[in-house]
């Protein structure tokens, strides 16, 4: 392997494990939505100034799991890989003020800090769109193989 090229099985490794791991993250944050709706309820409220109703959680967190799973397994890369770019990037641009304080010097002391942790995931998620077409080892690439042909009797 040379400094300007690497290998298509490292690329295909790190793209799995990029993959698997950023869909896993936000499989984490759907399942809460159906085992503490009521955080859910309080994020919308605070970060996006919408009141949504206690039964709402339940359908966001079933669309996002089934995001998530598809993320996962790399399915429909070009539509799941954006939709999770574009899921995460709303959730940090609506913390923007958590962003710009980390530390709590203008809010008064809240420490803000681990809202930090949304930029380097939302570059994940970024770099993971833009290499989709790298990404081989997934479901679709599975999918779009040719089928073997059938033996002669």
């Amino acid at each position: 392997m040379t400094q300007d090229r690497i290998a298509p099985r490292t690329l295909a490794l790190a793209l799995a494990v990029l993959r698997v791991s950023l869909g896993g993250f936000l499989l984490l944050w759907s399942l809460e939505k159906f085992f503490i709706p009521q955080t859910t309820v309080g994020i919308w409220k605070t970060f996006y100034l919408v009141s949504i109703g206690p039964q709402l959680p339940y359908a966001i967190g079933a669309v996002e799991t089934v995001l998530s799973l598809a993320i996962i397994a790399g399915l429909w890369r070009r539509v799941s890989y954006g939709l999770g770019l574009l899921l995460h990037f709303i959730s940090v641009a609506a913390s923007w003020k958590q962003l710009i304080d980390p530390w709590g010097l203008l809010s008064g002391g809240r420490l803000n800090h681990l809202f930090l942790a949304g930029v380097p995931v939302l570059a994940a998620f970024f770099a993971l769109y833009l290499l989709r077409d790298a990404d081989i080892w997934t479901l679709d690439q599975w999918r779009s193989r040719p089928s073997a042909s059938p033996r002669p009797a």
